[in-house]
């Protein structure tokens, strides 16, 4: 006598089958999503401010009266390659522009993070943006608001050196200060 196997293992056995393949899916992601790997010795800024980062979230402010003009006097931060650590020139600038912050306290000031031309757009504004995370979270541990602070990246699209060597990628690599002005 045959016997046949019962329609609830069968069942059984299709639903565990779509499970590994989702499981196996999930999986491979593309790595666009994923945090880049982090080279030994270099040090990782953990974010975890999640405030908007725009300026529809300021305090009291009409975002559609609000415009930003750079700020003179003050030096760009520079970065690594691939990298949104602030090393101990740039911790000089953020500290000179946290003492130029603090002489007018009800000025709020815009960070723009930028990256060098290698790497995906999606990828540079995503390394513009920690750049400004950084310059931010140190800003706010010198003393400054963080609600008097907005950050912004525009990845690699508004160079300061045009040019595709170390020279220029190096140029490209900052943090630069702008200041809200009303319309």
């Amino acid at each position: 006598m045959k016997t046949t196997p019962s329609r609830s293992l069968f069942s059984y056995t299709g639903v565990a089958g779509l499970l590994l393949a989702m499981a196996l899916l999930n999986g491979c992601q593309s790595n666009k999503d994923k945090a880049p790997i982090t080279p030994l010795g270099e040090a990782t800024d953990q974010t975890t401010d999640t405030e908007p980062a725009d300026s529809e979230s300021l305090p009291g402010m009409d975002a559609d009266k609000l415009f930003f003009q750079k700020v003179d006097g003050l030096s760009p931060i520079y970065f690594g390659f691939d990298s949104s650590s602030l090393d101990t020139p740039a911790l000089a600038d953020v500290r000179a522009a946290s003492d130029l912050l603090k002489t007018d306290p009800k000025a709020i000031v815009q960070i723009e993070g930028h990256a060098d031309e290698r790497g995906t757009q999606e990828y540079n504004l995503a390394l513009g943006e920690r750049r400004a995370q950084s310059v931010r979270n140190h800003l706010r541990t010198l003393g400054v608001s963080g609600d008097r602070i907005v950050t912004i990246s525009y990845g690699e699209e508004m160079p300061a050196a045009s040019g595709s060597n170390e020279a220029a990628w190096a140029k490209n690599r900052r943090c630069e200060f702008s200041k809200a002005q009303i319309q």
